[in-house]
């Protein structure tokens, strides 16, 4: 495995070595290169664990006006054991503006064949406007997103959002951000109400291509599939509130700590959940684990150290709560419990060592990164622990 993963290093470094004169027939454009040689002893989130290597290749590319700027984002995420679990994501950012701005964005995920469940498209529209007033930092913004599932049509949505910040400094360098945001979601495909709980399959014969057991893989429901359990109500809207509350602390001219808390409240306790399917690494979190499905209490802090060379580190931890509104338990391998409600503790420590260089003009960031996740949780398939250590390449030019 150390054999293979220097193979790919070296092959890496020589691809971005060549790709530098390339900024002179950009111009006025700005890109960036990013690769990534992980390894992870858990990255599908399975109660029993089976790790993979996992290489990421990345792009990105910026063009500024005078008041307007585009930037496109890529990403490739390749796996060695499970290959058909390699996917394509991108995004399109663009937005303008001074004080008052605007933004707009594009983002999809392309799977394998054997994946498409976790296809997704997201367009997002939003406002900004920032206000100084002595000596605090106003922020108010509002958006509007549509996010469609192509194979999960029972989930498709919109979300409206309305967010306020506050944030101010002191002489003991010391600052705090307040946050409070509303959010909104309307689901767009209507189901009918039912008496009870009502559960809604889809055969997925292209999941049980792959390897490993859990959701999907043959595991819950005969044939295997996604659920989606609605509670017996018309109710097509979900509000949640999520309050935050970040304070940061100077300790020395070189090192900082930060603490944070935050908490989402939901108003209903209705939700289309989806279960019984396995984690898909990565950023399908409305998929996998819909933020606005549970009511949570997060604690957390970082610390930031900055060493000689051009060197910093920077560790943090986290701990969060999590209560369901609506989705109930897997009792165990298969059978799933609606009368009992899921709910999980979620702990996490990471720490990223990074190196800077300057190399014909342009920047270059080497990154050890590690994480330990444990989500413990009384529902079966999503009570797991993973760790993984990654070594990341980046080239600002």
């Amino acid at each position: 495995m150390k054999e293979n993963i220097q193979k790919n290093m070296l092959r890496i470094l020589f691809v971005l070595i060549l790709m530098f004169p390339l900024q002179l027939a950009f111009g006025q454009w700005y890109y960036s290169l990013y690769v990534e040689q992980e390894y992870n002893t858990n990255p599908f989130a399975f109660p029993e664990a089976e790790d993979d290597q996992i290489s990421r290749f990345s792009l990105g590319l910026q063009k500024d006006w005078a008041k307007v700027s585009a930037q496109y984002f890529g990403s490739y995420h390749m796996f060695y054991q499970n290959s058909d679990r390699s996917f394509y994501w991108q995004q399109f950012f663009m937005s303008g503006g001074d004080s008052t701005s605007w933004s707009f964005l594009a983002e999809n995920r392309l799977n394998r064949p054997e994946y498409i469940i976790y296809d997704y498209l997201t367009l997002r529209a939003g406002i900004n406007h920032n206000h100084l007033v002595k000596d605090f930092l106003w922020r108010f913004s509002g958006g509007v997103a549509l996010n469609n599932f192509f194979e999960i049509q029972d989930i498709n949505n919109l979300i409206f959002n309305v967010y306020t910040s506050v944030q101010r400094s002191f002489f003991t360098r010391t600052s705090f951000i307040g946050t409070a945001a509303l959010n909104y979601k309307y689901y767009l495909q209507e189901i009918p109400p039912v008496d009870s709980v009502q559960v809604f399959m889809q055969s997925l014969s292209q999941l049980h291509q792959g390897g490993g057991q859990g959701p999907g893989h043959g595991g819950p429901g005969e044939g295997g599939g996604y659920q989606v359990y609605v509670p017996s109500s018309e109710q097509r809207g979900l509000t949640q509130l999520l309050l935050t509350l970040r304070i940061a602390q100077a300790l020395t001219s070189s090192t900082g700590l930060a603490v944070q808390y935050q908490t989402s409240i939901n108003f209903n306790e209705d939700d289309r959940s989806v279960t019984g399917l396995i984690y898909g690494y990565s950023t399908e979190s409305q998929i996998f684990d819909d933020p606005m499905g549970y009511e949570s209490n997060m604690f957390g802090s970082e610390l930031t150290q900055l060493l000689p060379y051009q060197m910093s580190v920077k560790a943090a931890g986290y701990y969060q709560q999590k209560k369901y509104v609506a989705q109930g338990i897997y009792q165990d391998a298969d059978n799933y419990n609606q009368s009992l409600l899921r709910e999980d503790i979620y702990r996490t420590v990471w720490a990223t060592l990074e190196k800077r260089f300057s190399v014909w003009d342009s920047g270059l960031a080497l990154q050890l990164n590690f994480q330990w996740i444990n989500n413990s949780s009384n529902s079966y398939w999503y009570d797991y622990e993973s760790q993984f250590f990654s070594l990341g390449l980046q080239a600002d030019l």
